[in-house]
């Protein structure tokens, strides 16, 4: 195309007529430029198609990580309200010092005993965060919302930590009353996955000595605070987890829509 207006350039330069001659150089100079900006909008599309790539790879995993944080969250509280329901029937059975039984106690004590804590999937989230990529998604709603989200699980590891102190403190006092331990025979159980089975054994020939160990608990102040701070502990982070699955399922729906543009 260039070396054929060069040609015409030439023979109106020849032919003497230099006004067609600069409406041909404005054109040609016209075409080349609109040539660049072509170029440069070819090239602004495919970056851009690029950049949605990344996207929608993001979001896919994103969906992902939250529908998994959705399914721990429902376990959690399940768990959660195990705990809030051992810690109450433990405080009563204190109030009428009533064991019911070594095993009954021993059931709601273990429901006290094993800690479960949630702990969300943000790999995807915070390699978002660490690539710049992040601060490149397009839709702004889905941005704020997936910030808000990170403040609420960091509201819930700062919930976790401190019931951490409190069960260390409760787990310290219980020991100096109950030598839990003779309860269980360990060579029977199935540790990795905690399930314990008694020693049916040694607690019938020693249950005498274990109902009064449980009643001089049931008199112990601290242990019956300790037994309170859990049931308010785990009662507010169960509505901490209700609050948190409709900020996900909000995302996620937003996902979705940003998905099936696609």
């Amino acid at each position: 195309m260039i070396p054929f207006f060069r040609k015409i350039r030439k023979k109106m330069a020849d032919d003497n007529r230099p006004l067609k001659y600069a409406r041909y150089a404005i054109g040609e100079i016209a075409l080349v430029v609109i040539g660049i900006l072509i170029a440069l909008q070819v090239n602004t599309w495919n970056e851009e198609r690029k950049q949605r790539q990344v996207e929608v790879k993001y979001f896919h995993n994103l969906k992902n990580d939250l529908m998994a944080d959705l399914t721990q969250l429902d376990m959690m509280i399940d768990v959660s309200h195990a705990k809030v329901q051992a810690s109450k029937s433990i405080k009563l059975k204190a109030d009428r010092d009533s064991i019911g039984s070594v095993y009954d106690f021993t059931n709601k004590m273990q429901t006290l005993f094993f800690v479960n804590e949630f702990r969300p999937n943000d790999n995807t989230y915070e390699e978002m965060k660490s690539s710049g990529n992040f601060s490149t998604i397009s839709n702004d709603e889905l941005k704020l919302k997936l910030m808000n989200l990170k403040k609420t699980y960091l509201e819930i590891a700062g919930v976790h930590e401190h019931m951490r102190y409190d069960f260390n403190i409760f787990l310290e006092d219980f020991e100096k009353y109950v030598d839990w331990g003779k309860y269980y025979d360990l060579g029977k159980s199935n540790i990795p996955k905690l399930d314990l089975e008694y020693d049916t054994v040694y607690i019938e020939s020693h249950k005498e000595i274990m109902e009064q160990e449980i009643h001089e608990l049931y008199k112990n102040k601290v242990f019956l605070n300790n037994i309170f701070l859990l049931e308010i502990n785990y009662t507010y982070i169960i509505d901490l987890f209700d609050r948190t699955k409709p900020q996900i399922l909000e995302i996620t729906e937003i996902l979705n829509r940003e998905l099936e543009k696609e």
